[in-house]
């Protein structure tokens, strides 16, 4: 039997606060690497910015304002997401639990926004908010995903589907190993390592080994993240081949392998250009769409699938071959 699926307007709501929770992720890290964190002041300045509700019009101000607002609508996308799923889309268990997750995770976000205003942006209090942000921005992909494949024949459990390979052991490190990577990049910024290496694999002339904490941080990440982008390509080849008969995963398989490439380039570009803030905020945006982009992919791996069972060859060759006539008795 297939499920219920969720209303056309439920369901873009579902995607757009995803989405709007990734621009928000996004705008966070361009004030980061803007030094903007402080362009609304330095204490007793939230929510009001510079004691005013209307920002100054200097560069700092409105980039750290901007993303206020953007917090301010997705708090709202997120309240309306989770009010229309407790009283229509209840029945949908995955939807009720995704929905309600996201919603204690956003209160705790704003918490912690707060609080690295109010506190004069504490490293450890920043480090946990892009936590816990790339946290919510997660589950809100996992219900827009479910909201849109669920009640689908295509996402429908068969006998067929039983028969797939498990992918929960594969599907689990690349979702724990992206969110290592992203984490560890935040660290690098938040500690100020940026320009501990000014060459590009390693330090010095490009090969040389790290000397002091700022190089040991930048070539720590750059190794962590060598070792990501490796495993990811080949837990990626293994989902793909898994599940090669499942079109939208093999979309998301390529979309990863496609950042997977850009973050690379985007990488030795924030160093070899000297850490220009746009190429910077590149980095951290193909980062955040890599990781919802690999947990795209893991929900889709892990979803049922009505996959008609292969076809053997020699079934094949029959039934192209035509059938000899039999002359009636």
């Amino acid at each position: 039997m297939i499920p219920a699926r969720p209303s056309v307007g439920f369901r873009r709501l579902a995607v757009w606060t995803a989405v709007l929770t990734y621009l928000l992720i996004v705008w966070g890290g361009i004030v980061r690497v803007s030094g903007s964190g402080n362009g609304c002041g330095t204490s007793d300045q939230w929510p009001l910015c510079h004691g005013s509700l209307l920002p100054a019009w200097q560069i700092n101000t409105l980039i750290e304002f901007t993303h206020r607002w953007i917090a301010s609508v997705c708090t709202l996308l997120v309240i309306v997401l989770t009010v229309s799923t407790w009283i229509w889309h209840r029945h949908q268990r995955r939807i009720l639990v995704g929905t309600s997750i996201a919603a204690g995770l956003f209160v705790l976000q704003i918490a912690l926004g707060a609080l690295a205003v109010e506190y004069n942006l504490p490293g450890g209090v920043v480090m946990i908010h892009l936590a816990n942000a790339l946290l919510l921005f997660a589950v809100l992909i996992y219900v827009a995903v479910i909201a849109c494949t669920v009640g689908t024949p295509a996402r429908s459990p068969s006998l067929s589907a039983a028969r797939l390979p498990s992918l929960k052991g594969p599907v689990i490190v690349a979702v724990a190993a992206t969110y290592l990577v992203a984490l560890s990049g935040a660290f690098v910024v938040e500690t100020g390592s940026g320009s501990g290496c000014t060459s590009w694999p390693l330090c010095g002339s490009g090969f040389s080994l790290p000397s002091g904490q700022a190089a040991t941080i930048n070539v720590a990440h750059r190794l962590v993240a060598l070792i990501v982008v490796l495993l990811l390509g080949g837990l990626m080849a293994v989902i793909a081949r898994r599940r090669r008969g499942d079109r939208s995963v093999r979309t998301g398989v390529m979309a990863v392998n496609l950042l997977l490439v850009l973050q690379v380039a985007a990488g030795a570009l924030v160093v070899l250009l000297g850490l220009p803030a746009w190429v910077r905020g590149l980095h951290i945006a193909l980062a955040s769409l890599l990781w919802g982009s690999v947990v795209a992919v893991a929900v889709l791996s892990m979803l049922p699938v009505d996959a008609a069972a292969p076809v053997p060859a020699t079934e094949r060759g029959d039934a192209l071959r035509p059938q000899a006539k039999v002359a009636p008795l």
